[in-house]
Order: structure tokens, then C-alpha cells, then sequence
């Protein structure tokens, strides 16, 4: 049995196997689940199988995660030490002119699945008692975003969620934190059609290796939200202290 491990959703790509290589490199054991199997094994070619465990998961099906979870777990004693939940989905546009089907998707990937996770995580988190649980919030969950309505109020729901397992989980020594990146120039990203502006207001200059960063910094010394870049927390501090008057008129200058 092996405590370092890490359970990460949406790891064929960007952030996801960002992290899961960091993680690799420092010895730990990782679960790597994407609804993309083919893309997460050729990206994992070269590593050593013995290390890491690969699973096609569609994070809104919920026993398909909880038999990913428990599979996994099983062969480290029924603990797990952290999870990652990555997985998620974007679709910039104007609220009318992208189908409800998606809007719902969106919701549906960002937010349950995040919830299935941590429901089916949670015993052997427990198990671990001294584990992390890292869910993938953003800028957009500061305040509503223009452009990405649904992306942004699902990031809202996975702040609350964060927010409220931490202060239910600590005392079962588990750590619930979040990381708030900016727009970061991944796949997600790059492959939209349309494009939001506050994109070009704000500028895309944020890398998957700058957000590991700070999932290793959460991962070492949780702290239930942390920003990412120096640009953005002065950003996100301010939005903290100023009036909601203040705030909207800011999104509404950055969305002009």
C-alpha cells in the first residue's frame, strides 16, 4: 500500500495531465479518468504502467465513478490521499444563441460531476485521515460572466460546494480547497468558436504548468480558495472588499 495517491478526472489533457505527469515524476500512484480512453492512452505511452491506472469515465455517470473510485482504492487499502476533480466543460457565446442541451451539459459536467466525485471519494478519503480534496473553481466564479453565463454559474455552485465541504470535512481530516485560475490557454480554450470579451480585455497569458503549480502549493498547504497569477488575486481580493455596485460595473467595462 502507497499513500501518495491522486485521483484526477479530465486527465487526457490541459491541466489534467499536467498534473498527473507532475504527480507522476514526484512517485506518486495515479488514477487518470477521461471520457476521451484512446487520448489518455496516448498520452501516457512512455510511463511506467505500474504506477498509474487508466479509466474512461463519464463523470456524470454515477456508477461508473463510484466502480472507478473503488477499483482504485482497492489496491491502496481502501485510502485515497487526494483528488483532483478537473473535469469540465466550456461553451462561450451569447445565453440565447447556445442550445439549452449544452447549457445543461455544462452544468451538468461541472457541477454534478464534481459531486459525484467527491460522494463516491469521500470513505476512502476518510480512510486516508490526512487527505485533499482540490476541485477546479475559476475567475468566473467572482462574479457573473457575460458570454459564459452557464460556465460561470457553475463555477459559482463548485465555490459553494468547496466552501461547504470544508468546513464539514475537517474535523474527518480531510482538506477541501479549490484553485481559481484566470482564462488559461489550454484546449478548452483555444478550440471555441467564439470568443468572449472579456477574453480580449483580460488576455489569455496563463499555462496549465502555472495552475499545477498551485494545486501543488493547495496539495502542500490547503487553503480553501487559491488564485492563480498575481494579476488575478489582486483582482479577486479586491472583489472581496469592494461594493456589488463596484463589481458589476467592472464586468460591465470588461464585457464592453
Amino acid at each position: 500500500m502507497n499513500n501518495n495517491t491522486i485521483f484526477i478526472s479530465g486527465a487526457a489533457s490541459g491541466i489534467g495531465l499536467a498534473t498527473a505527469r507532475h504527480f507522476y515524476k514526484k512517485g506518486y500512484w495515479v488514477a487518470m479518468a477521461d471520457i476521451n480512453m484512446v487520448q489518455l492512452t496516448q498520452a501516457t505511452e512512455i510511463w511506467d504502467r505500474t504506477r498509474i491506472r487508466l479509466f474512461q469515465l463519464d463523470v456524470c455517470d454515477v456508477s461508473q465513478v463510484q466502480r472507478a473510485m473503488a477499483k482504485f482504492c482497492a489496491e491502496h487499502n481502501d485510502c485515497l490521499a487526494i483528488l483532483l476533480n478537473n473535469a469540465g466543460i466550456l461553451e462561450i457565446g451569447p445565453f440565447e444563441a447556445v442550445s439549452i442541451e449544452q447549457h445543461q451539459r455544462t452544468l451538468n459536467i461541472n457541477v454534478n460531476g464534481v459531486m459525484n466525485l467527491c460522494h463516491a471519494a469521500w470513505p476512502y478519503l476518510k480512510n486516508h485521515g490526512n487527505s485533499t480534496v482540490i476541485n477546479m473553481s475559476s475567475a468566473s466564479s467572482d462574479y457573473g460572466v457575460p458570454e459564459l453565463a452557464s460556465y460561470s454559474a457553475s463555477k459559482f455552485a463548485v465555490k459553494a460546494l468547496t466552501e461547504a465541504l470544508e468546513l464539514e470535512w475537517k474535523k474527518h481530516g480531510i482538506s477541501v480547497c479549490d484553485v481559481m485560475p484566470p482564462f488559461v490557454a489550454t484546449n478548452m480554450l483555444t478550440s471555441q468558436q467564439n470568443s468572449a470579451k472579456v477574453l480580449h480585455r483580460l488576455g489569455v497569458n496563463i499555462t496549465a504548468q502555472d495552475v499545477v503549480a498551485v494545486i501543488d502549493k493547495q496539495v502542500r498547504r490547503p487553503k480553501t480558495h487559491r488564485t492563480v497569477s498575481v494579476f488575478y488575486g489582486i483582482l479577486h481580493r479586491l472583489s472581496n472588499v469592494s461594493p456589488a455596485f463596484i463589481n458589476r460595473l467592472v464586468m460591465k467595462w470588461l464585457s464592453r
